[in-house]
């Protein structure tokens, strides 16, 4: 299981997420929808990933998402969520016998 990591702007030291970057994100999410919706209720950084959350992010975040409405918020909004979840979801697979 990985997910894509992000580019390294050099010269600004900062990381640069790009429209790909994202779209990678919402692939893991799609092949890995069931095992997420399994393992949900998922608590990361003091952020719980219910499955409200889930059903919120499949029908309001996504379409909005894929319909181009999100344009800057799409890094907060998908990204940096998918990713956080990303990383609570490795934990809790080496957490497990």
């Amino acid at each position: 299981m990985t997910h894509p990591s992000t580019d390294c702007d050099r010269a600004l030291k900062t990381k640069v997420i790009t429209d790909g970057d994202i779209a990678k994100s919402v692939s893991w999410y799609e092949q890995n929808w069931n095992r997420i919706s399994i393992a949900l209720p998922v608590t990361i950084a003091g952020t719980t990933y219910t499955a409200r959350w889930q059903h919120i992010f499949d029908y309001r975040t996504l379409p909005q998402w894929r319909a181009g409405e999100l344009k800057d918020l799409a890094v907060a909004y998908v990204y940096l969520a998918l990713k956080r979840l990303f990383r609570g979801m490795k934990r809790r697979d080496r957490a497990s016998p």
